[in-house]
């Protein structure tokens, strides 16, 4: 008899225990990120097709015309994306729109001679680009060298039935035009799957969009080039807020 409140004893705490991993586990299991966005974009770059920054740590060997023929490695790109459906704790982020134009520089790893510019639709408010700003640093990881952002209106368009996607900035200073990649099939577009973008978790495809003209202006950066690369993709990506670093 001495021993059965013991016996009941260690019962409860075990049961106590299991209680407390299972609602632990649930909590867990039930907590959402502090961000979650499903974005669509319009990208062209200097290189190309297909992106060497997919599977190198360095970019494209572009040889400068002139007397010593210099070899210069950049990707001077734009990446012009519409948020589909997003959040950022409690600031909605639905259709929000924001450009990018930039260049990789040389190395990847440590940023070197690269350079980004966001630029913000006038549409878009203070509490979303604040959003939008940590939330694409955390997509985008390169230790950039030069940074800048800025605000100027742009449309956003992709025609699936003339295959032709188109974005530019009503001041004229940034366009991509891209044009379908025709494949074997009339009925199926060129997609390249089983491909991480940046830091997303997922993506519907790379859908290859050559491009026809890009070109951007901005922060004392200027490039343009005709027939190089371009694609498509809609990708899914959340995760939790980066604190701002101390004053």
């Amino acid at each position: 008899m001495r021993h059965i409140p013991r016996l009941l004893f260690l019962s409860f705490l075990s049961l106590a225990a299991g209680l407390v991993f299972f609602s632990s586990a649930a909590q867990e299991k039930t907590s959402k990120p502090d961000f979650d966005m499903t974005a669509s974009y319009i990208e062209a770059c200097s290189c190309d097709m297909f992106c060497p920054c997919y599977f190198n740590d360095h970019s494209t060997n572009h040889m400068a015309m002139g007397e010593h023929h210099a070899e210069e490695h950049f990707c001077r790109a734009n990446l012009v994306l519409k948020v589909d459906k997003g959040m950022y704790k409690d600031v909605k982020l639905d259709g929000a729109k924001v450009w990018i134009g930039s260049d990789l520089g040389s190395d990847w790893s440590t940023g070197k001679d690269s350079w980004l510019v966001v630029n913000f639709d006038p549409s878009v408010t203070k509490e979303q680009q604040a959003a939008l700003a940590d939330i694409l640093g955390q997509l985008y990881p390169i230790p950039w060298q030069k940074k800048a952002v800025q605000t100027a209106a742009f449309s956003w368009n992709v025609d699936t039935k003339t295959g032709v996607a188109h974005a530019k900035m009503n001041d004229g200073k940034g366009e991509v035009i891209l044009e379908r990649v025709k494949g074997d099939s009339s009925s199926h577009e060129v997609v390249i799957h089983n491909l991480k973008y940046w830091g997303a978790q997922s993506n519907d495809g790379f859908r290859m969009w050559k491009s026809k003209h890009e070109a951007f202006e901005g922060d004392g950066h200027k490039f343009s080039y005709d027939g190089t690369n371009g694609f498509l993709i809609t990708i899914h990506y959340s995760g939790n807020a980066k604190a701002a670093p101390a004053d």
